[in-house]
């Protein structure tokens, strides 16, 4: 049986956790807001690979690629299942109130795709949870193994696509999307540092390639795998201090090494065949797909073992208020990022190295850390959190 105490130790890890996810997405998340939507995945491209600019993107590619986006999917599984319980424990009926809230969640993560970045995670997590709810109750047993199925759907599609084309067949279909024309760049660059009525086209063309094919090909059976983990995680009181207090440090450690040395085979690999598109697109994915895995589950452990510590206490509580505030911060994060690099701002898209893209991290660092702290002085929540409630139980 789990006690207040324990509860409340759990939720604060958990905050934790979701507060340090937030700031690390951000990591990866420059590279698309300040370049060309294809420089996230094809390094070539926008800042390149020159210099130090190789040394960023390694750091990037083997610590922050896809881990920090796998702990929030994660966490947003156990976030249902806490959810679910605190409405189920109120004598109300969990289906209704979980999907009003996905509903507010599509509905504002329509508005940041299309309006703000097209990036957003928020409506496919939407649609995953309305999923990933009705199969909460299974068995652990079926939920382990759907979870792996899910998870290497598309490795399997990867493999298939790879070894199933001819390799003409391959170049043909890859490096268009690899290496896109330099009119194509420079249509996306104009874009974005014009207008803001002249990006939303870009934008609009974005947004509906992550919600349809990408979403179809990958982003459904990973995000809802991670998400199933979550339930798995929180049945398993993996959140609370049942355990020695080394353990969880001890096991993070044991996979994180195991997960780098997955994404460093993967980052040398890449280097090896100079980062040819058909192969990176297939092969080369799978490296930085799996040690997302190994990785998130290693940060998630070693933050849970760092919150059972007095170790720098008052960064833990700063970041437990991002944490509490990760809807708000999610989104105001894509607000400042724009305003930086996008033509309704300071117009530095397509400007800024690597390390001047870290400045801008630092920054919105910074103010999300000072704002974060501001608000909950004065309130219980952030202001979308604020919201999402009103019209969860309205």
């Amino acid at each position: 049986m789990i006690t207040n105490k324990e509860t409340k130790k759990r939720i604060q890890s958990l905050d934790l956790i979701r507060g340090i996810a937030i700031l690390g997405i951000l990591v990866m998340n420059i590279t698309s807001f300040s370049a060309i939507s294809m420089a996230y995945l094809n390094p070539n491209l926008g800042p390149g690979i020159e210099g130090y600019n190789a040394w960023i993107h390694g750091f990037s590619y083997l610590f922050a690629d896809m881990r920090f986006m796998s702990i929030f999917s994660i966490l947003f599984g156990v976030g249902m299942m806490i959810f679910v319980s605190n409405v189920e424990n109120r004598g109300l009926k969990a289906a209704k109130f979980h999907y009003r809230r996905m509903l507010f969640l599509g509905l504002i993560g329509l508005l940041h795709a299309y309006l703000i970045w097209m990036g957003d995670i928020l409506v496919p997590y939407a649609i995953c949870a309305c999923f990933v709810f009705l199969i909460r109750k299974w068995s652990s047993r079926i939920l382990i193994f759907l979870a792996a199925i899910f998870f290497v759907v598309p490795l399997i599609m990867n493999l298939m696509l790879w070894f199933g084309l001819s390799p003409e067949a391959l170049f043909r279909t890859f490096d268009p999307v690899w290496n896109p024309s330099i009119a194509e760049q420079t249509q996306e660059i104009l874009a974005y540092r014009g207008p803001y009525l002249d990006q939303l086209e870009v934008r609009a063309e974005g947004a509906q390639a992550m919600q349809t094919y990408l979403f179809i090909g990958e982003g459904f059976w990973r995000y809802s795998s991670m998400m199933i983990l979550g339930i798995l995680l929180y049945r398993w009181s993996w959140f609370s201090d049942y355990k020695s207090k080394t353990w969880h440090l001890r096991f993070g450690l044991i996979i994180l090494f195991s997960g780098l040395f997955i994404a460093g085979t993967g980052l040398f690999q890449s280097y090896k065949v100079d980062w040819y598109g058909p192969w990176a697109l297939t092969i080369g994915h799978q490296y930085t797909y799996v040690s997302s895995l190994f990785i998130a589950l290693a940060y998630i452990s070693i933050f849970i073992y760092w919150s059972q510590t007095n170790f720098w206490s008052g960064v833990q509580y700063r970041l437990q208020e991002v944490g509490r505030m990760a809807f708000t911060n999610y989104i105001l994060s894509s607000i400042i990022c724009t305003l930086i690099c996008y033509g309704h701002g300071f117009g530095l898209f397509g400007k800024l190295d690597r390390l001047e893209q870290w400045l801008v991290v630092l920054l919105v660092w910074v103010v999300i850390l000072l704002g974060s702290n501001l608000i909950l002085k004065k309130h219980k929540q952030g202001p979308l959190e604020a919201i999402w409630r009103r019209w969860t139980y309205h």
